[in-house]
């Protein structure tokens, strides 16, 4: 495998990760909260705190994660246009 497809498999990778950081946090946190409520007989509320923060940061850090890349994407678009625009002011001089 050349470099080429070794980046682009890695971003990729990189990039597919919230669908897995949904589904296991609320999971992995309920179970958690499951054997807490095991422990202290205090019955579902651990369970439902515990899967609605897994939900909600993973969301938060999805939500995060989307903004960053936009905002270095739309600066390297920026960059691109205003190289653009230097080189045509450039061949019209």
């Amino acid at each position: 495998m050349d470099a080429e497809h070794k980046r682009e498999f890695n971003t990729h990778l990189a990039n597919s990760h919230g669908s897995f950081e949904l589904v296991l946090s609320p999971v992995i946190l309920g179970l958690g909260g499951w054997w807490l409520d095991g422990r202290l007989g205090t019955g579902p509320w651990l369970v439902i705190v515990a899967a609605v923060l897994g939900i909600s940061g993973a969301a938060i850090k999805l939500y995060y994660g989307y903004r960053s890349q936009m905002d270095r994407l739309d600066g390297e678009r920026r960059a691109a246009a205003a190289t653009a625009w230097s080189t045509a002011e450039e061949r019209a001089a």
